[in-house]
Parts: structure tokens; C-alpha cells; sequence
């Protein structure tokens, strides 16, 4: 580890908190191999006391390389109109930090902000124990954590959110990861026991209830996966797909043979969205034209648990049927 100016200042007097931690974890690596600022006693006063404790340790910097980057604080930007301070850039992605501590980054599927970390110390620790399953002990990139095509392995991804989820458990967004991890390796009953963590900890979070009530489908709960998919749609009322959510829940309803509450839920759903069945047959014709015909089913499915009668719907369907057996 080098610094730009002069040794490190003194220890801290209180033993093992977590920014010393941080620095321990950093002073392993060879030299070189981070770049940190020197201690300031000038922090700003608005920022976060998580925040301060860090910068007390040093003034930002460029951690493995350029993979972890803290923005000094003459080059920090002032709070955005969001009250966020942009002063992270991990693996290309630029993440913030709010008034109270907390990290947030937008989701790769969904787009949304998610909470990363539930305080900006906790998630360093984190991030620089996930960063450093990238690296061997000599400082190189580990080949063997990346695929032929140079994106991370899926093991990599798991291993990397099980390091955020054990320095920060409480922080939704590693946990959501490492249960979409665990579903991509088909282990189905762990992945929705973290997910449940995560709807348990962020109730907001109205794609993560959707993951949720897909999982409980997959393992036979249905009954179950039909009040978390409702759960999606009340997590946030305000939700631009509130009435695609409301859509899962009436299939999913259908599938399970109740009428009443399928009939009810599509009440709701065209109520949210009263252009939902055609956004869905359009949807479902685009994958069809792309040769997704599972995707189309799906999309199909969703426009006739909200409209059964619909004749554009069941047309559709019967269009799809024949596709599916010509293939």
C-alpha cells in the first residue's frame, strides 16, 4: 500500500473498529497496489459520520489499481438534488452515498436504486473483501475468476456477494445478488431464504418481491408466491409495473384454480395499467418474431389471467401452440 505524501498518522485509540479493519485489510497487498490519501482532519461537517471515520484515515483513493475508487475530498462533488454524494466508482460502476450513511447503486436488471450498503464503513469492508477474490497474492488478476469472455464466472459472483453479505448483512442489495447467484446454480430453497432476508429488510422492493413469488412457483408454493407477487405491487403503489405485478399475482391466482381472486387481482391490475393486455400481446409477438417462445407463452399468459375472454389473446395463444409444435 503507498500513500501520495508522508506516513500514516497515529492509530486510533479505540481498538479494532472497523476503518481499522479497513486498513489492515489494505496493508496486506504489496506496495503499489493501493494508493491512498493522507489522514485529514477537514472533512466536511455534513457528510455522514460513517463517511467522516474513513476520510479521518485517509483522503480517499485508488484501491486494486483502479477497481475501487474514493474520490478525495478536494475533488469531491457537492450533494446531489437526490441528497446523495457521487464519491464511489467500483468496477466501472459509479455508486453514492446518502445523508445518513447508506450506499446505493442501481441494480443491473432493474435499474432502480438499491441499498448497497447500510453504512458506507461497513460496505467498504465489504467491497475491498469482495475486490480482493480478484486478485492473487502477487497483486495480478486471477484468470480463473473471470470467464473465456472476460466477465466475471458465476462463482465469482456468488463468492463476491457472499463477502459483501457477511461484513454487511443487513444491506439488501449483496443479499439480492447472492440470491439471484444461488438461482442461477439451481439452489432454489437457499436462494429464497435469502430473498426473504431481503424482502424482510427492504419491503420497498417490489422486483425483489417478484423474484421472491417466481421462486415460491418454482418450489410448488403457489399459494404463497401469489401474495408475495401482490406484495410486489404493494410495495410501492406509486410503481410505473405495479400492474404487471398485479398480472403475475392474477396468473399465478389461475394456476392455482381460485377464480375469486384471480377475477379480483385482474380488477386491480387494469385498473393500474388500463393498457395491459395489449402492451403484453405486443410483447409476446416481438419474442415470438425473435424466436423466445417460452418468453412469448409468458406474456400470453399474463394478458389472459387479466382478460380470459379477450379475443386478441386467445388467438395469440393458439398461434403460440402451433409455433411451439412446429419447433
Amino acid at each position: 500500500m503507498s500513500r501520495r505524501r508522508g506516513p500514516r498518522g497515529p492509530a486510533p485509540t479505540e481498538p479494532d473498529t472497523i476503518v481499522d479493519r479497513i486498513v489492515g485489510a489494505l496493508e496486506r497487498w504489496p506496495d503499489g497496489m493501493h494508493d491512498l490519501g493522507e489522514p485529514r482532519v477537514d472533512v466536511p461537517l455534513d457528510w455522514p459520520a460513517a463517511v467522516i471515520d474513513v476520510y479521518l484515515a485517509f483522503d480517499g483513493g485508488r484501491l486494486f489499481g483502479d477497481s475501487l475508487t474514493l474520490t478525495e475530498i478536494a475533488q469531491a462533488p457537492p450533494w446531489d438534488d437526490a441528497g446523495r454524494l457521487p464519491i464511489i466508482d467500483w468496477l466501472g460502476e459509479a455508486l453514492t452515498v446518502d445523508r445518513d450513511g447508506k450506499v446505493w447503486r442501481d441494480d443491473a436488471e432493474t435499474g432502480e436504486p438499491v441499498c448497497d450498503g447500510s453504512r458506507f464503513d461497513r460496505w467498504l469492508s465489504g467491497a475491498i473483501d469482495a475486490t480482493a477474490l480478484l486478485f492473487d497474492r502477487d497483486g495480478e488478476w486471477n484468470d480463473e475468476v473471470f470467464t473465456e469472455d472476460g466477465e466475471l464466472a458465476d462463482a465469482t459472483v456468488l463468492a463476491m456477494a457472499k463477502a459483501q453479505v457477511r461484513r454487511d448483512p443487513r444491506a439488501p442489495g449483496p443479499r439480492w445478488r447472492l440470491a439471484r447467484a444461488l438461482t442461477a446454480r439451481g439452489d432454489l430453497d437457499t436462494a429464497r431464504a435469502e430473498l426473504e432476508e431481503v424482502v424482510a429488510a427492504a419491503p420497498g422492493l417490489a422486483w425483489a418481491w417478484l423474484d421472491l413469488a417466481r421462486l415460491s412457483e418454482r418450489l410448488g408454493a403457489t399459494g404463497g408466491a401469489i401474495d408475495e407477487a401482490e406484495a410486489a405491487a404493494d410495495a410501492d403503489p406509486a410503481h410505473e409495473h405495479r400492474g404487471h405485478f398485479l398480472a403475475e399475482a392474477a396468473r399465478l391466482a389461475a394456476t392455482a384454480g381460485d377464480e375469486p381472486r384471480r377475477a379480483a387481482l385482474a380488477t386491480r391490475a387494469l385498473a393500474a395499467t388500463p393498457g395491459l393486455v395489449a402492451a403484453q400481446l405486443a410483447g409476446a409477438e416481438d419474442q415470438i418474431t425473435a424466436g423466445e417462445l417460452d418468453a412469448a407463452a409468458h406474456l400470453v399468459a399474463l394478458a389472459r389471467a387479466v382478460a380470459p375472454r379477450d379475443l386478441a389473446a386467445l388467438d395469440l395463444a393458439r398461434r403460440l401452440e402451433a409455433a411451439r409444435a412446429g419447433n
